[in-house]
């Protein structure tokens, strides 16, 4: 039997979340064992220490870090869960939250988790911002007070925002006995610089290997994990250590999905990963990228199907220049689509040549791509350098906006669509959009990130589509289809989030349900 899933749509939370409260945590009983000693291996790769200010900031260190830092709520499938709030209350006017904890949390040294640590951590991301999941809106801190009684935290706002349980639910809490004496917690690596409450502890860590391993905490309050140790490995081919059983979970390009199908053994999950790969304009080290018509000819002159044909075999979906994807819910599909038309981009390029390099990693895949985009834009006017380095030093140029033209592969296109005012808006970190500023645009995302009215808040976002696709400050190519292969008798609890699709990611994909 063939056993493929498919999953080409994503569910995602709604302004509705913001106006209810929550029933009560479920917990099953207090387990000390992960199941049958499992160990699960995985590729590895270096994305930083797994705490709040370390890790790098792309998914996978990211996700990594989750698994030993807890928050007050959890993300499923379908949405927010409670987790170590075990139920909570919002005000009418949605500007007070009251979050009761759950009993009986302890820290991996054995200290009890107490409300004071979740008052503590909002206090102490005021003044150090973790490396995700900050709690600033536009420019100013979220929250303005936060106070303590029992088991119970009181946060309050200093301006409604319909994302606000979401961020509030979603920070990492930190142990105060540990953080509350570190001045500079980018650099602070002494003892506890990894103790949270989650699932799993870190017992080894190597940088230079890109190696990890987590093992199961025994004293988890919740639900317990689901193996005994997790570990990230380095590989020189994921697929033949798939095949060779060096790991148990892969990625499998569309052209070798084959060899699993129709194979008990194996199970196939495919998903829109809900990732594209960007083309980054430097509007100030490149004055030409400024005029809009320029971007526009690029955005024609790019055949994007042709990238999805030669690099994925067809298993991919071009991006939106509204950003959002088209499987999100407040997708705008009336926007300009930029299909393929050279004449049109030639136009618009009215005979003006321009020269300019653009910066990939050395991945033969990104190569490829900055190549074949390179000949279609050689037909328009625009002649292009190649330049490669190893993804770590891509993605810091990138971030110091040290490039010209840029390819970057990046997620978090899943959730709420406030992500367009983190990226967009010129009043935020925005690293990688280099010289971009649109005081309409910036109008648009501010009052979105205010309205209470989900419809309205969803046309503000439709007509931020709109100009997006109308400026192009940054170029969506496409997202990969992700043919996710496992294997069951190993291994089953493999699971998504709502807004993330790497099966491998979720702390819900470890631990029993």
């Amino acid at each position: 039997m063939n056993k493929n899933h498919i999953c080409m749509t994503a569910v995602f939370i709604t302004g509705v979340l913001f106006l209810c409260s929550c029933g009560k945590l479920q917990q099953p009983p207090k387990m000390n064992t992960a199941a049958s000693g499992i160990v699960l291996r995985q590729e590895g790769g270096d994305f930083g220490f797994p705490n709040p200010f370390r890790h790098q900031n792309r998914g996978p260190g990211f996700f990594k870090m989750e698994l030993i830092y807890d928050s007050l709520l959890e993300k499923d499938e379908i949405g927010l869960i409670p987790w170590l709030a075990k139920e909570w209350t919002i005000s009418q006017d949605g500007k007070t939250f009251v979050f009761t904890l759950i009993e009986g949390a302890h820290w991996h040294d054995g200290k009890p988790l107490t409300a004071e640590d979740v008052a503590f951590s909002i206090r102490y991301f005021k003044d150090h911002p973790p490396v995700r999941g900050g709690l600033t809106l536009n420019g100013t801190y979220l929250i303005d007070a936060v106070s303590v009684d029992e088991n119970r935290i009181t946060v309050h706002l200093a301006e409604y925002s319909p994302t606000a349980l979401e961020k509030i639910g979603s920070m990492r809490i930190i142990p105060q006995h540990i953080w509350g004496t570190v001045a500079d917690p980018e650099k602070f690596s002494g003892d506890g610089a990894a103790v949270g409450s989650g699932p799993y502890v870190l017992t080894a860590y190597n940088s230079e290997q890109g190696s990890y391993k987590f093992t199961a905490f025994k004293d988890f309050w919740g639900i317990p994990p689901a193996v005994e140790s997790i570990e990230w490995i380095p590989v020189a081919d994921r697929i033949l250590a798939f095949q060779n059983k060096e790991i148990d979970i892969v990625n499998v390009p569309v052209d070798l999905l084959h060899r699993y199908e129709k194979n008990d053994e194996f199970k196939i999950v495919k998903n829109f990963g809900l990732h594209n790969y960007r083309l980054y304009f430097n509007l100030t080290a490149v004055p030409a990228f400024r005029d809009i018509s320029v971007r526009q000819a690029i955005a024609y002159a790019i055949d994007r199907n042709e990238l999805i044909e030669k690099l994925e075999r067809g298993s991919g979906l071009e991006g939106s220049q509204g950003y959002l994807p088209p499987v999100h819910p407040w997708y705008n599909k009336n926007i300009t689509d930029y299909s393929f038309n050279i004449e049109k981009a030639r136009q618009l390029m009215n005979g003006r040549t321009i020269e300019a390099s653009i910066l990939v990693s050395n991945s033969s895949k990104e190569i490829k791509m900055a190549e074949l985009i390179k000949i279609r834009l050689q037909e328009i006017g625009i002649t292009l350098h190649v330049i490669s380095s190893d993804s770590k030093t891509r993605d810091k140029r990138v971030n110091d906006k040290e490039y010209e033209l840029a390819i970057l592969k990046s997620g978090g296109m899943g959730g709420d669509a406030d992500m367009l005012r983190e990226i967009y808006a010129s009043n935020t970190k925005a690293p990688h959009l280099a010289g971009y500023k649109n005081e309409a645009v910036n109008d648009l995302l501010y009052r979105q990130s205010i309205e209470p009215d989900t419809e309205k808040r969803k046309q503000l976002i439709y007509a931020v589509q709109e100009l997006l696709a109308e400026e192009v400050p940054l170029l969506l190519l496409y997202g990969e289809i992700d043919n996710t292969v496992f294997r069951p008798a190993q291994y089953d609890g493999w699971t998504v989030r709502y807004d993330h699709t790497k099966m491998e990611h979720p702390k819900l994909s470890y631990i029993k349900r």
